[in-house]
């Protein structure tokens, strides 16, 4: 009885011994600061990126969860302050104008002399009509894009404003080509090239035969 008494408590002291070595040997954990320090700062940076996304969504639509551009469900997230505007950028100023470039000043050729009729033309019966103003207008409408080309780029800018108008003068000879245009328009448009241009664009324009030469003028009003 006492041997197994002995026996025991023998095995109760091993027991014991193996746990308590266990525990002394155990490695020491990690610091609870290591974890939990790095929670908050994964979870900060989840926060942050979340927060980005939902101003981003929030600012270019403007609308709450549920309509185009929302989540659709769940709580409206908290949008971010407003970026700072843009700095404005200032317009060039409109060029002055001086009453000399305002002067309305024409250009082109002597329309008074009267039209030359050669030998051929006499015997020509294909002019045995004179051009209506509706004749004319056909022609004259189908350059009119161009003629207003001529006068934007003879602008000094966009922004400037040339307050008068352009009238465009020409002669009609009886075989329907046109001899003599002039220009009449304000002085900076005429330094900005605008009699060439419309010369060019006008003095190829073919009109109907017909049995005598005319002098036609268009005004075009600037705006």
């Amino acid at each position: 009885m006492k041997g197994f008494l002995l026996g025991l408590i023998v095995a109760g002291a091993g027991f014991g011994g193996y746990y308590y070595l266990k525990d002394f040997l155990r490695p020491p954990p990690k610091p609870a600061a290591t974890a939990d320090g790095g929670a908050p700062i994964k979870e900060a940076r989840e926060k942050k990126k979340k927060r980005r996304r939902g101003a981003v969504r929030v600012a270019r639509n403007d609308v709450p969860g549920g309509q185009p551009g929302g989540s659709g469900s769940g709580p409206t997230r908290p949008s971010a302050p407003a970026p700072a505007p843009a700095p404005a950028i200032d317009e060039p100023e409109p060029i002055k104008l001086s009453a000399a470039d305002l002067k309305l000043v024409s250009q082109g050729d002597d329309l008074s002399r009267p039209d030359v009729i050669h030998m051929g033309d006499a015997t020509d019966d294909s002019g045995s009509r004179e051009l209506t103003q509706d004749d004319i207008d056909a022609k004259f409408r189908a350059k009119e894009d161009a003629i207003l080309g001529c006068i934007s780029r003879a602008r000094p800018d966009e922004e400037t404003y040339v307050p008068g108008r352009v009238t465009v003068k020409f002669r009609i000879q009886r075989t329907g080509n046109v001899r003599g245009v002039r220009v009449e328009a304000p002085a900076i448009l005429q330094k900005g090239g605008v009699y060439g241009c419309i010369k060019g664009v006008v003095g190829g324009i073919r009109f109907p035969p017909s049995n005598s030469s005319q002098v036609v003028a268009y005004p075009f009003s600037l705006t």
